[in-house]
């Protein structure tokens, strides 16, 4: 007769909440805080199969099971069991921002007391191992170790109460950015859209619709419209609201946490090919008119950005294409990566001005003699 005590004793509990995410980089180490563990899932040792993506190829991909602490509740008719697997889509966007590489989350292992069968599909997928989002390098612009304890660096971002608002903007950019890095070798359309997206939330929490974005001068001189001529506030009204655009904050939110470090630490392979300070404003501005021009008349523009063997910010030259407007904000715009790198330092620096995201500096690495 089996013992009900020890059957009970195996089922899962219903705090321990378990989701399974991975990365197409390496990483060592493991996070453990009081109520979050993030360690990882290593493949048995008689499946070569998933121990060929340990090699440094196409198919490299590491597994992380991400197990975490939540409170209990009174089960009852009527009472929707939580679903967990969303909390896998936040630390793995999270950790795609920090360490600026790909990773995806694949559902839930364990819920609410019950198991779940996660979606491996992803591990069937080939990337490129050159490209800086799937290396086994640190990112060469605000390198974090490519190590989970950095995950301490998120830890209080996720758990804090700080400014819930920014925390909100930063979590979804978070994610928009993660998508971007999942369809960019595939759609880099649609990433490319994504990390716009990415940095409109953060834009728009930067500078909320309807708010300031006038430095004093401005703001007196419309004032003075506003009040001496006698059409004054119908003007007024009207300059406040094209000051206020869209593409107006999103070029600003970038050019406002943007500063030299960004500059020189590019991963282009001839500095050329990286951006630089004094064209980044009409560049960032350039790939917000890429955006508009492709969601209002379907222009492609895949093969102008899409992931280069250069890592290239920039386009070397001139693009060849017939339409006058288009080639010369092609010729302006910034590349897929070149996107990606300013965007994931955007997140990051506002990560850290308004919710303290650490983002200390890893220790040079040590010499011998």
């Amino acid at each position: 007769m089996t013992d009900t005590k020890i059957t009970e004793g195996l089922r899962p509990s219903n705090r321990v909440q378990r989701v399974l995410i991975s990365s197409t980089s390496w990483f060592i180490g493991e996070f453990a805080g009081d109520d979050l563990l993030i360690t990882h899932a290593w493949p048995s040792l008689g499946n070569r199969a998933a121990r060929q993506r340990m090699l440094a190829d196409r198919h490299a991909r590491g597994a992380f099971v991400a197990a975490f602490l939540t409170d209990d509740y009174e089960k009852a008719p009527g009472v929707v069991v939580p679903q967990y697997a969303g909390y896998g889509e936040m630390f793995a966007a999270g950790m795609s921002v920090l360490f600026g590489k790909r990773f995806d989350a694949h559902g839930s292992l364990q819920n609410d007391g019950i198991f779940n069968l996660p979606d491996l599909s992803a591990f069937s997928t080939f990337t490129d191992p050159e490209l800086p989002q799937n290396n086994h390098r640190p990112r060469k612009t605000l390198p974090v170790l490519l190590n989970l304890e950095e995950v301490t660096r998120l830890y209080p971002v996720w758990t804090g109460t700080r400014d819930i608002p920014a925390l909100h903007a930063f979590d979804a950019a978070c994610r928009f950015y993660m998508r971007a890095l999942q369809s960019s070798e595939h759609d880099p359309e649609q990433a490319y859209l994504h990390l716009i997206t990415a940095g409109e939330i953060i834009s728009e929490a930067q500078y909320p619709a309807g708010g300031r974005l006038l430095d004093p001068e401005l703001e007196a001189l419309l004032q003075r419209i506003e009040k001496d001529l006698p059409d004054g506030k119908a003007a007024g009204s009207t300059l406040r609201k094209r000051l206020f655009e869209i593409k107006r904050r999103f070029v600003t939110t970038f050019v406002d946490y943007i500063d030299q470090p960004f500059f020189d630490g590019g991963e282009a392979e001839a500095a050329f090919w990286c951006f630089q300070p004094d064209s980044f404003k009409a560049s960032i501005g350039a790939a917000y008119d890429l955006r508009s021009r492709f969601v209002h008349t379907g222009q492609s523009f895949a093969g102008w950005v899409e992931p280069s063997h250069r890592l290239n910010d920039v386009q070397g030259g001139q693009p060849v294409v017939n339409d006058k407007d288009l080639r010369k904000i092609l010729e302006r715009a910034p590349t897929i990566l070149g996107l990606e790198r300013a965007t994931r330092y955007l997140i990051l620096r506002f990560g850290q001005a308004r919710l303290g995201l650490d983002l200390t500096p890893p220790p040079p690495p040590e010499t011998t003699a």
